[in-house]
């Protein structure tokens, strides 16, 4: 981590992470579906303009059978595979999202979700869960789907954060649902019923506590994704918060 950090530069990471607080800060919060958060204009503008323009080509790993989900990962020596010439605003944006000040925001931000979280892990307070983030870019490929689903329980927070060019892609978002009868009029939504989807749209993203059966019926975190149809990848930053740092992708 310490050459990580080295390879930052500093005041970038400190305005990075201003940003990125004040756009958590005054994000959008839901408790329908389950407790959620949007936000916009995570990274300044310019910035954002010119990491879009930035992307890797390098160094992702198959997450999918079908080749359609690769993913590269942003923390520890992982960055070290990015060019050079890209690794400093990567590593300052990994620095960023693995920091407190992040963290803080996160939690301020979804505490009713943590506290339904801590109750269901039989944890004394929410502050008690430990949330270790782990950011990873993804590049999604025509076809990509997954099903709806609550995450794993080694997940406390999902955290995406959309990346394209322009709004051209804005359908391309995930969609989030609860359990409902009229989930049957819907194939194979496992009885869910969609409720919203959040437009994939540039510098825009969401967040939310991972809530299985056992922390609430009717809050599960059930979100997916059906099957994109787009002649460009479909680029976003899964910032997941662990339980520990064993786990993770």
């Amino acid at each position: 981590m310490v050459a990580l950090a080295e390879t930052a530069p500093s005041d970038l990471v400190d305005e990075l992470t201003a940003h990125a607080v004040a756009s958590i800060e005054t994000a959008d919060h839901f408790s329908f579906p389950f407790p959620h958060i949007v936000f916009r204009d995570f990274f300044p503008a310019d910035f954002y303009r010119d990491l879009v323009r930035s992307i890797p080509t390098d160094g992702y790993d198959p997450i999918t059978g079908t080749g359609t989900r690769m993913a590269l990962r942003l923390y520890g020596e992982n960055v070290e595979k990015i060019d050079p010439s890209l690794r400093p605003a990567w590593a300052a944006v990994s620095v960023m999202l693995t920091s407190m000040e992040v963290e803080h925001a996160v939690r301020d931000r979804l505490d009713d979700g943590l506290e339904i979280r801590a109750r269901g892990d039989k944890v004394p307070r929410p502050d008690d869960l430990k949330l270790v983030a782990k950011p990873v870019l993804y590049w999604d490929r025509d076809g990509y789907q997954i099903k709806p689903h609550p995450d794993t329980r080694k997940k406390v927070v999902t955290m995406q954060l959309y990346c394209p060019a322009d709004s051209s892609q804005e359908v391309l978002g995930t969609t989030l649902y609860r359990a409902s009868l009229r989930g049957l009029f819907h194939v194979g939504s496992y009885c869910l019923e969609p409720v919203k989807t959040i437009s994939f749209l540039p510098n825009v993203g969401y967040a939310f506590v991972v809530l299985k059966a056992y922390h609430s019926l009717t809050k599960m975190s059930w979100h997916g994704r059906p099957p994109i149809e787009t002649d460009r990848p479909r680029i976003s930053i899964l910032n997941t918060f662990y339980m520990n740092e064993d786990v993770g992708f």
